[in-house]
């Protein structure tokens, strides 16, 4: 069944949304981004062939000479000489004007439509480039702790080198170890550069600069704990009712079932009257003719009626194109709000549990190491771990926001009004 009306369902929010810089940097591409800009110039040509559609045809004004004598061309020698006037005005079958109307009705639905999907679109575009920058940019300061880690073990296993407490081979592991964060922190800035052009693209170019947080600050982590993805139900009401995608798909459909009118009544006789005046010359008296026309559908069979079954078959395939759409989008609906829930309880075991646990056990590694309680490799291991932690804190945070935003472009949800 297909969605006629856009009714208010039950709110799908997240504290992801919220993150300061994210509401205004979308303003900023909804602002500037020509492919929308283009959507609406579209919506506007539609909504301008409404009246065109439904007019009358042009009036035909027809003027000539008739029974000229071409040899001395005296215009009063014969009576049948005339010059006539006449105007033809086409009056289409009852009904085919509404049918045309329709459908350009029908067009600027589509438009307006297609308009909205594309800016639902964008929308999870600029979330998705948002977060992918917060989290290359939180990324930065988490390798510089690190380096800070490995600059303190690299201070420990020097003093216990020079002590004779420790073999040289962990004061140049931990030097390697530093050598390998210095590599690692050009794949970081590399990210963050990636992930700054594709911002830039969607807003038509450079900007001002973009606010992200520290998606692993304290500010950020607790918000995402009062979230919670709405039930099953309740999300594909909303995909029914206000999915982008859908209404796109129905207005199409809604189109082609206009369109079927149109070839049904195109067989149908459309009327022609014309009025006619002939002057004549020498004082005669002026002739005045009234006409009437009526088309013949004479190949129908092979003209209108292949076109109304087309038109019938294409109204039937963008049905099922809705039906089939509607099917797919309710299956990525399940696939995103399980992969959401599942991202929420990571996000929160990391930070609650993980990460705590694996500071806790950074540091007791390095001391531990200073009185030579246990191996140097064991002081890079918990290092490393608290790093690839935080790391994954922070991506579960990006990849988090970004599926919000794209199942908030998938139910129609525009959070950002």
């Amino acid at each position: 069944m297909l969605a006629a009306a856009r009714p208010s369902a039950a709110r799908a929010q997240s504290a992801v949304f919220e993150v300061p810089g994210l509401r205004g940097y979308v303003e900023r591409v909804l602002q500037r981004n020509a492919g929308l800009r283009a959507a609406e110039s579209r919506l506007g040509a539609a909504e301008r062939r409404i009246a065109p559609a439904g007019s009358l045809p042009d009036p035909m004004l027809t003027f000539g000479a008739m029974a000229v004598p071409v040899t001395s061309f005296d215009l009063d020698r014969e009576p049948m000489t005339q010059f006539p006037l006449m105007v033809q005005q086409r009056f289409p079958f009852p009904g085919k004007q509404a049918a045309a109307t329709a459908v350009a009705r029908g067009d600027s639905s589509v438009a307006y439509a297609g308009r909205d999907a594309l800016e639902a679109g964008l929308v999870a575009a600029a979330v998705r480039a948002y977060y992918a920058v917060a989290g290359a940019e939180t990324a930065l300061p988490i390798w510089r702790a690190r380096v800070a880690l490995a600059d303190q073990a690299i201070a420990v296993a020097q003093v216990r080198y020079e002590t004779g407490t420790a073999p040289q081979t962990d004061l140049l592991r931990a030097r390697l170890r530093r050598a390998e964060l210095d590599e690692e922190r050009r794949e970081l800035e590399a990210a963050v550069a990636s992930a700054g052009a594709r911002l830039d693209a969607l807003r038509a170019g450079p900007g001002e600069a973009v606010f992200t947080p520290l998606l692993i600050s304290t500010a950020v982590v607790p918000g995402l704990r009062g979230d919670s993805v709405p039930p099953g139900s309740v999300l594909r009401q909303a995909l029914i009712e206000r999915s982008p995608p859908l209404l796109a798909a129905a207005a199409e459909a809604e189109r082609a079932r206009r369109t079927v009118r149109v070839f049904a009544v195109a067989g149908r006789p459309d009327f022609t009257l014309g009025l006619q005046a002939a002057v004549r010359g020498g004082g005669r008296e002026t002739f005045v003719s009234a006409l009437v026309g009526v088309s013949v559908p004479l190949y129908a069979g092979r003209k209108q009626g292949p076109a109304a079954e087309a038109a019938r078959l294409d109204a039937a395939a963008a049905e099922q194109r809705y039906d089939d759409l509607a099917a797919h989008l309710t299956g990525e609906l399940g696939a995103a709000a399980a992969d959401l829930a599942a991202l929420r309880d990571r996000i929160l075991q990391t930070a609650d549990e993980i990460l705590p646990l694996a500071e806790a056990a950074s540091a007791s590694a390095l001391q531990r190491y200073q009185v030579g309680a246990i191996e140097f490799t064991a002081v890079l291991d918990a290092q490393d771990d608290l790093f690839r932690a935080q790391l994954r804190l922070a991506r579960l945070i990006a990849g988090y926001g970004a599926a919000w935003g794209d199942l908030a472009a998938l139910i129609g949800e525009e959070w950002y009004r």
